[in-house]
């Protein structure tokens, strides 16, 4: 008997669900930490900027980090994600497209052209357009749509 239950709370403890229900924990607990640190730090630099003595910081600190506390609860509980999150997933989970690429390409040549006026400037010579139309030119032929 002692042998079945034990064999159950060791399929229980590596199943899934029971992992991330762990890891959702741990991961609670680094967001309250981060809380915390960046309370303590707005409290300094706010410090820094007025004039507040150390009473009023200690009656003023459980308060604001009981409210960032319940803030942090019930974001975790009706699962609010910011910003960050969803932009971080969005860029991790997909793919370089041909848009990405043009646009590199773009800022590029933009940064080339820069480059070669600062050296005619630094050369005290002048700026031949021709050459960078010749090069804009190319660019614009190779991403032009061939519908058009």
């Amino acid at each position: 008997m002692l042998r079945l239950k034990k064999s159950n709370v060791v399929k229980r403890v590596k199943s899934a669900q029971f992992m991330g229900r762990q890891l959702s924990r741990l991961k609670l607990g680094q967001s309250y930490y981060a809380i915390v640190v960046s309370s303590v730090s707005a409290i300094s630099l706010i410090s820094l900027a007025f004039e507040i003595t150390i009473w009023m910081l200690i009656l003023v600190f459980p308060i604001l980090l009981l409210s960032t506390f319940i803030i942090g609860y019930f974001m975790d509980i009706y699962n609010i994600n910011t910003m960050d999150k969803l932009k971080a997933n969005e860029i991790g989970n997909r793919y370089l497209t041909t848009s990405d690429i043009k646009g590199q390409e773009f800022q590029l040549l933009q940064t080339e052209i820069v480059l070669e006026a600062l050296k005619a400037i630094q050369e005290e010579r002048e700026l031949d357009p021709k050459d960078l139309l010749k090069k804009y030119d190319l660019y614009f032929r190779k991403w032009k749509s061939p519908y058009k």
